[in-house]
């Protein structure tokens, strides 16, 4: 296979000697399982640049079995000359030079392996994505730690897709591809555009290699064809011929296409008394309520710790300086000044001061008294125990709502919900039904909004109808 210019680029990054983190993401097809073996057979051939007798050279997976297609292409290549002594058992796989001794040791993402590198000049780790995501951590961890030893130069060499992590900031893999070449730091970056998906000169800048004869170019049309019918199929086309991580509408609990649809609807003025629907956090969480108004309109507000400070929650979050700030600015978030834990009479008083009365809260059992001491006679409280056939009705309500109308959201409060609609994940059971995963009070998703909609979007679908209102009914 002749290299292309792209990985020609690749390779002289890991020539370099400023850089010793390295690091290539992009789409299925990019040839780069082949990269990570060119690399390695390079590190075992006397007379390369990158040959160093006698040491030794790390191949990573997130499982020996993922780590045998890159070692195959090695084997392949090497074998024929007679030179090396090969290894391929269930729980070792390995190639060692004969004459230098110079040896290539393949490692799983358990991480036991990778501590304490002696003598190892390149590891290469092949999909860091796929790894298992504890033991993917630690083995990052061990890697990066184990680089600016005296003595010791090693350089850490990573090729694979975003998917399929975690979407979210924050997972380790993701935020080096994100940061880009700094430092020491060399990222090479093939994604596509999330805008124009399914266009072909969006999907080909994407991937150099894809479409360059007849017959891959059918596959990724027909793909292409289905995925435009199809969310789910949209998901896996954008994660794996994009490399646009992507959840499908069987874990988001608003799709894409259902949130513009929300967003483009007129937005009403504000009639009646609200469905007010409060999630109170504990821990780091935030606490929030959401106003869903007869007329299908709803508003939003959330109330975070004093301490620590708004801009140390950032960056404990992992998110670009001012993103917590703006919301505060915006009168979106409020702060509990000197409070680890908000105290929901702080969200009472957002609540009265941005909506008035409300018809009623709705909240879950979790900090039932607390609220009911914070409220008192000021409204009406009914608390619920979301089941699993009654948290899918309220996730069918609402994302009815977003779809065929009416719900839509104030243009001051879009940025809140959107945030945390993007975090918020729904898990699936058996016999069809559906339910918010709600986070523990110590992860750094905020998705305490998202999960007061689908309580206020069922409250509403239960209502009973009346003549001359909107009416927020199931089909």
């Amino acid at each position: 296979m002749k290299l292309r210019p792209f990985q020609r680029q690749f390779l002289a990054a890991v020539e370099n000697p400023e850089y010793d983190t390295i690091a290539l993401s992009g789409p299925r097809g990019l040839g780069k399982t082949f990269i990570a073996a060119t690399l390695l057979a390079r590190c075992l051939t006397p007379g390369d640049s990158l040959f160093t007798p006698g040491r030794e050279v790390i191949l990573g997976a997130a499982t020996l079995e993922t780590a045998r297609l890159c070692y195959g292409f090695i084997r392949e290549w090497l074998e024929p000359s007679g030179e090396y002594r090969f290894i391929d058992s269930v729980t070792r796989l390995g190639i060692t030079h004969i004459k230098s001794n110079t040896k290539l040791r393949a490692i799983s993402s358990n991480a036991k392996g990778s501590f304490g590198l002696v003598r190892v000049n390149l590891v290469v780790i092949d999909e860091p994505g796929a790894l298992e995501i504890n033991g993917g951590q630690m083995l990052a961890d061990s890697l990066f730690t184990a680089q600016g030893k005296v003595g010791s130069r090693l350089k850490v060499v990573m090729i694979g897709t975003l998917a399929p992590m975690a979407t979210d900031a924050g997972h380790w893999w993701y935020d080096l591809i994100d940061t880009g070449t700094k430092g020491r730091t060399y990222v090479q970056h093939f994604r596509g555009d999330l805008e124009t998906w399914d266009k072909w000169p969006t999907i080909r800048r994407a991937n150099p290699l894809i479409g360059i004869d007849a017959h891959s170019r059918k596959v990724i049309l027909e793909e292409r064809t289905e995925a435009r019918n199809d969310s789910r199929l949209k998901a896996r086309f954008c994660s794996y011929r994009l490399n646009i991580p992507s959840q499908d509408e069987a874990s988001t609990l608003l799709t894409v296409d259902d949130w513009k649809r929300v967003e483009a609807r007129p937005v009403p003025e504000r009639e009646g008394r609200p469905i007010v629907a409060c999630d109170l956090g504990g821990g780091r969480a935030w606490s929030a309520a959401v106003a869903w108004y007869p007329n299908g309109l709803i508003d939003a507000i959330a109330v975070c710790p004093g301490v620590p400070s708004v801009a140390e929650q950032e960056k404990r979050d992992r998110q670009p300086a001012g993103t917590y700030q703006r919301l505060v600015d915006a009168g979106l978030l409020r702060i509990a000044d000197g409070l680890r834990v908000p105290h929901p009479r702080q969200l009472w008083e957002g609540i009265r001061e941005e909506w008035g009365r409300p018809e009623y809260l709705i909240v879950d059992r979790f900090r039932l008294s607390e609220l009911q001491d914070a409220v008192k006679n000021g409204a009406r409280i009914q608390d619920r125990v979301t089941r699993w056939s009654e948290a899918a009705y309220d996730i069918r309500a609402l994302r009815k709502a977003a779809k065929d109308g009416p719900l839509s959201v104030t243009r001051e409060a879009r940025a809140l919900v959107a945030a945390s609609l993007s975090v918020s994940r729904v898990v699936n059971d058996t016999s069809g039904n559906v339910r918010l995963q709600k986070r523990d009070g110590n992860n750094q998703s905020r998705d305490d909004v998202a999960a007061c909609l689908p309580l206020a979007a069922g409250a509403m679908a239960r209502k009973p109808a009346r003549t001359g209102g909107v009416y927020l009914g199931m089909a």
